[in-house]
């Protein structure tokens, strides 16, 4: 049986680490771009950092929310993405500090250190952002209409 090139393509979409890794990959191509237009613009690398950096935070929240892990966004998956990023940061942070002291290359650090922080982001992300099964959602209502007919 040949199976088309259509076909692989939506079976791999249909993987939730595929559609990850390219919206996080639309997400470091669009902070480069907006980073280099604000840091022209202001001529401040902590201006373009935090603009670009800003913009790419949320918009990458909402993309991970609706096409990686397909689920409504609200306001409490961006906290809860901003946490994971931080977290994300400090394990990086203190693994290029581990490297860089019994003296790895600097570019074998910064692929660990993208490893560590894509890895970690995927699976927690993955897990704050799944979707909630239909009892879940009923909450409270649904028990004690349950419980008040007893």
């Amino acid at each position: 049986m040949r199976v088309t090139l259509q076909r692989k393509l939506n079976d791999a979409l249909e993987s939730s680490l595929v559609r990850f890794l390219l919206v996080g990959g639309f997400g470091e191509a669009l902070y480069l771009a907006l980073y280099g237009l604000v840091w022209r613009a202001s001529g401040r690398v902590t201006t373009a950092i935090a603009i670009a950096g800003g913009i790419c935070l949320v918009l990458n929240a909402v993309l991970h929310a609706r096409i990686s892990f397909r689920v409504r966004f609200h306001p409490a998956l961006l906290l809860r993405y901003t946490m994971i990023q931080l977290l994300c940061l400090l394990l990086s942070l203190l693994a290029g500090w581990g490297l860089e002291r019994f003296g790895t290359n600097a570019w074998a650090v910064a692929m660990l250190t993208l490893v560590i922080w894509s890895g970690t982001s995927f699976l927690l992300t993955r897990h704050s952002f799944r979707p909630q099964p239909p009892e879940a959602t009923a909450g409270l209502a649904s028990r004690h209409t349950s419980s008040s007919r007893r």
